[in-house]
């Protein structure tokens, strides 16, 4: 009797449960098709190739990521994009570590996460420019904003992810990214051309 076959949808799904499990050195064939219930010979004629498994698995898992910033967890529309990234590497500590981590040994895949971030970064830039908070900012500012509160987040996040501290709740997290975030737009508003003209020219007429 011929065994099943798979799609490639499938296969997918398979794979990206054995990594949010085990990890993605985990992810062999056999992995998943133990996973499937299945030998790995319809792994092997399912998949196109490896790197567009990878590929599709890094995709996946950004969109994991954008449901998580996009949620609804403190109340302040800006800060959940913080508080969702530190959630996100809380409660799915493989997938952070698969997109953000490099193994010793590990094949250098800073081509694909960069590619990734910039994937999840075009998303919420979307959504900060109808921020309130975020009005007078160009774009520019609002992306060096982003940027500056993901490198604030992102440690966090590894420090949680790490366990080299406790787990925290959304609302601690959201008041330990609160203050950080003030400041960071008070910065960018400081290095506006308008205020920088308007501070030029109020130190002209003293």
């Amino acid at each position: 009797m011929p065994e099943k076959r798979f799609s490639t949808a499938d296969i997918i799904e398979a794979a990206f449960n054995v990594i949010r499990k085990q990890g993605w050195d985990k992810c062999t064939a056999r992995a998943i098709a133990q996973n499937l219930g299945a030998s790995t010979m319809p792994i092997y004629s399912g998949l196109k190739s490896m790197k567009n498994l990878q590929d599709e698995i890094a995709k996946r898992a950004s969109d994991v990521l954008i449901t998580y910033q996009t949620k609804k967890w403190s109340g302040f529309g800006f800060l959940e994009l913080g508080v969702g990234y530190v959630m996100f590497a809380q409660e799915e500590k493989e997938l952070f570590r698969m997109m953000y981590y490099k193994e010793p040994g590990q094949a250098d895949d800073r081509e694909r996460q960069k590619k990734y971030r910039g994937y999840v970064f075009d998303v919420l830039m979307d959504r900060l420019e109808h921020e309130e908070i975020m009005t007078g900012l160009s774009t520019g500012q609002r992306k060096e904003v982003l940027n500056k509160m993901w490198v604030f987040s992102h440690g966090l996040a590894m420090l949680i992810n790490n366990s080299v501290i406790d787990p925290m709740t959304e609302q601690e997290i959201s008041h330990f990214l609160m203050d950080t975030g003030g400041l960071i737009i008070t910065g960018e508003r400081a290095r506006s051309p308008e205020k920088k003209k308007r501070r030029h020219n109020d130190e002209f007429t003293r």
